[in-house]
């Protein structure tokens, strides 16, 4: 359950406003695509309540760290970053610290004891509590709504379904995130409305499990939002993130062939390539069934770029097991791969199993899956030299060349003369495991 206020510390001293104007927030933020989209929004509400959010941490009055909870190594850098800022607010009296995301989800108030200079702790889900408590406690330093200026971004994340259902052994975040929440359709386009009119030209539909998505008034699908969404004017390009397999249907690779903005990209996250490492994880689809998915998303949509999450060293994976994943990406020929050595999680099913893969077997496995990859994103990138390549240019270099991303995702450099918003069709003239170069 989301927490229904804003917990604060009891030591919790006055605010003091540094200067004139309104009062400057730092965000920041690590995790997924939800924590971005998260930061995202709570920079608009602060605006809207009079603050001033994209302040530089040493200009800051408050600081806000959107947490994420679901692997060791980012609670690890979140504990770090607080454990820094104690002497960031003992520089300034009256700075305060404020935490959301995932750790508050997994840990709640135990924060609050656990950093004594840490002043509130609050729900992503639920964020109107402590906006009221900042804006009491502000009180003469707000001045009304402070206007964001047109946004630097070209790319945004929009979520359109929030928690998850599926109960992945391994994974924490159906306990930090909640259960499934779609929001309604004529909300998420009225949101991409919004992006569009302050710059955006790429909209990712962001969810946990974006496929599972309904709307609570009609219960129509991702598909049919999809088809809402390419109907917003301006609009470039469409994506949609994390789509699970068993919501994989075959209007949705339809969506993606027919409609004009929609990349010709899908990520489906397949875990391993073992089933009887699937049934541990209670993925609830088998090898066979996955492989059939992607067949039907490549003869949908010609050109399709496929990408998936593998998990190694999960626990009890035999050798038999991991080769098994390994012979599917070697069969498959995925154009990305996202691999991480498997972190056990506090409150999982799989918590309570041994971690019994040793760290040098996790790291030599995953370097396996890394060369593996490496080796088969370079012979898909070259096949592409010679080709025509359509780009949207994200920004310019150091060196002042332009890049940005193909409809199916790659990073492309240009020698071209353009500027961030540009969309290009470039020759492909070489290309490594990572990037192509295009002129």
């Amino acid at each position: 359950m989301p927490l229904p206020m804003a917990e604060a510390a009891p030591h919790r001293e006055p605010i003091v406003v540094s200067g004139d104007g309104a009062p400057r927030v730092h965000i920041w933020q690590i995790g997924c695509q939800m924590n971005t989209a998260d930061a995202d929004a709570l920079s608009e509400a602060f605006a809207e309540i009079g603050l001033r959010p994209g302040a530089d941490l040493a200009e800051a009055d408050l600081t806000v760290l959107v947490t994420c909870a679901v692997r060791q190594h980012a609670e690890d850098k979140a504990n770090a970053k607080l454990g820094e800022l104690k002497a960031w607010k003992r520089d300034r009296p009256g700075r305060a610290i404020a935490v959301t995301g995932c750790m508050v989800g997994e840990h709640g108030g135990e924060l609050l004891r656990r950093f004594r200079h840490l002043d509130y702790v609050f729900d992503m889900r639920e964020p109107d509590g402590f906006l009221a408590r900042v804006r009491d406690l502000y009180q003469g330093a707000l001045q009304g709504p402070v206007p964001l200026p047109a946004s630097d971004r070209l790319c945004a994340y929009l979520p359109v379904i929030l928690g998850c259902n599926e109960m992945c052994t391994y994974c924490i975040v159906p306990f930090v995130r909640g259960r499934e929440l779609s929001r309604p359709a004529e909300e998420i386009e009225a949101d991409a409305r919004r992006l569009v009119g302050r710059g955006v030209a790429e909209i990712t539909l962001l969810g946990q499990n974006v496929n599972s998505y309904r709307d609570p008034d009609s219960g129509a699908g991702l598909p049919e939002l999809m088809r809402l969404v390419d109907r917003v004017p301006g609009l470039r390009r469409m994506r949609f993130l994390t789509s699970h397999p068993r919501n994989a249907s075959p209007d949705l690779f339809s969506a993606i062939a027919e409609l004009g903005t929609a990349c010709e990209q899908l990520h489906l996250p397949v875990q391993s390539g073992s089933d009887s490492c699937l049934r541990r994880m209670k993925r609830e689809y088998s090898v066979a069934e996955y492989l059939r998915i992607l067949e039907r998303a490549r003869r949908r949509v010609p050109g399709i770029a496929l990408t998936t999450d593998i998990i190694v060293g999960f626990c009890g994976e035999t050798e038999a097991e991991f080769e098994a994943t390994y012979h599917m990406l070697e069969t498959v020929q995925f154009d990305t791969v996202h691999i991480q050595a498997y972190s056990p999680r506090p409150g999982t099913a799989a918590y309570r199993r041994a971690d019994d893969i040793p760290r040098e077997v996790k790291s030599e496995r995953l370097h396996r899956v890394l060369d593996l990859q490496r080796g088969i994103s370079h012979r898909r990138n070259q096949a592409l030299v010679g080709s025509q390549v359509e780009v949207l240019v994200e920004g310019l270099g150091q060196d002042g060349r332009p890049f940005g991303r193909t409809r199916q995702g790659r990073l492309v450099w240009s020698d071209a003369p353009a500027g961030a918003g540009d969309v290009l069709s470039l020759t492909v003239t070489s290309a490594t495991a990572w990037q192509l170069a295009a002129g």
